[in-house]
């Protein structure tokens, strides 16, 4: 009886490490990414105490971004180990979350402002003037609707081809005015027109990361996040 109640706790005990690693996995996934998207904003390197310590720590804000993404998914590696199914389905709800949530935010201010949108985009000097309103009008609504639908549907493995052509089209675009020293950002969470070089760096840099998890989710099978959440997590 000893032996068993031994082994009974010990597996409740490594069942409890899959979601604790998963929590922290994804934290500093997050972070990395914000830290890389949002440097004014979530950069470690803003906080005082930090700068006083470290003055020139402001210009590695993309090396620390870039390290807590790796270390995020390293963390994943034990809870994998642990339980490969268990840590699956919660990836699966944590990135259909993420990935559909961060396509809704994306497209507020594009639909908001459709003719600053289109100004954007005619500053790539990549798509014919004729098309450059028509995109800028259909592009928002595609991530809104593929990103919700993500979310709220169980169509997992439709929305994700859409959103990885997106993907593709943000890193087409994005080397497209590297190549020409256009200085532009993606215009992803804001309309602020030419910016700087860096800044499209960091963007493609951004998409690339999440491209890895939105490819994953396209072997998951096709079912409402709900079950997922709900029932998945105890078996």
């Amino acid at each position: 009886m000893d032996w068993r109640a031994r082994s009974f706790g010990e597996a409740k005990m490594r069942k409890c490490v899959v979601p604790v690693c998963i929590f922290f996995a994804a934290a500093f996934f997050t972070l990395g990414v914000f830290e890389i998207s949002f440097p004014d904003v979530f950069s470690l390197t803003n906080f005082d105490f930090v700068l006083n310590k470290f003055p020139r720590a402001w210009k590695y804000g993309l090396h620390i971004g870039i390290a807590e993404v790796v270390i995020g998914a390293l963390l994943i590696i034990p809870a994998w180990r642990i339980n490969k199914n268990l840590t699956a389905k919660i990836l699966e709800v944590l990135i259909r979350l993420g990935i559909g949530g961060m396509f809704i935010f994306a497209s507020v201010f594009k639909i908001a402002d459709p003719k600053g949108f289109a100004v954007l985009i005619a500053q790539y000097q990549f798509l014919p003037h004729n098309l450059v309103n028509l995109w800028a009008l259909i592009l928002p609504q595609f991530e809104f609707w593929f990103g919700l639908a993500l979310i709220v549907t169980p169509f997992v493995k439709e929305c994700v081809l859409v959103i990885l052509a997106l993907f593709a089209s943000f890193i087409i675009a994005l080397v497209w005015a590297l190549a020409l020293d256009l200085g532009i950002t993606c215009g992803c969470f804001q309309i602020d027109g030419a910016q700087s070089k860096a800044e499209a760096w960091t963007a493609l840099i951004r998409d690339l990361i999440l491209l890895g998890p939105t490819a994953w989710l396209l072997t998951r099978e096709n079912k409402f996040i709900f079950f997922i959440a709900n029932y998945g997590v105890n078996k």
